[in-house]
């Protein structure tokens, strides 16, 4: 029963992340930057968990996306931020969180900061889950 529970608790949790990334593409869009290359993967890939788990298993590749949102001063909306959220981590393992962490303090961003500020905002449906 724990099983199923567990099982349905990270399907939920994958769609949560899904929405996440999802909710983040106009904003993205409004910026000059459609995410297509990224929707393609989407697509290959199942979903936005898949996409970023094929990103993450190239270690130390910056893709055209990461550097886009660098050019833009936004790297809080890239996956390897989202992968870096405490309440996603368990989609992901640890080799793909480190590279998604390393990713992002390579390039300068302030990471530790930016989770901890997100953390005493954390989404409401933590809880539900």
């Amino acid at each position: 029963m724990d099983s199923e529970r567990d099982t349905e608790r990270r399907a939920a949790l994958r769609a949560k992340f899904n929405a996440y990334v999802d909710e983040g593409i106009p904003r993205l869009k409004k910026l000059g930057y459609n995410p297509f290359q990224f929707l393609e993967m989407v697509e290959r890939y199942g979903d936005a968990v898949g996409a970023t788990q094929h990103l993450l298993a190239q270690p130390g590749h910056t893709s055209y996306g990461f550097r886009r949102l660098l050019e833009l001063g936004r790297l809080e909306d890239s996956v390897e931020f989202a992968v870096c959220l405490p309440w996603f981590a368990e989609l992901f393992d640890i080799s793909e969180r480190d590279e998604a962490r390393t990713r992002l303090l390579l390039h300068e961003f302030p990471l530790d900061p930016r989770i901890r500020a997100a953390a005493t905002n954390p989404p409401a449906w933590i809880h539900t889950l």
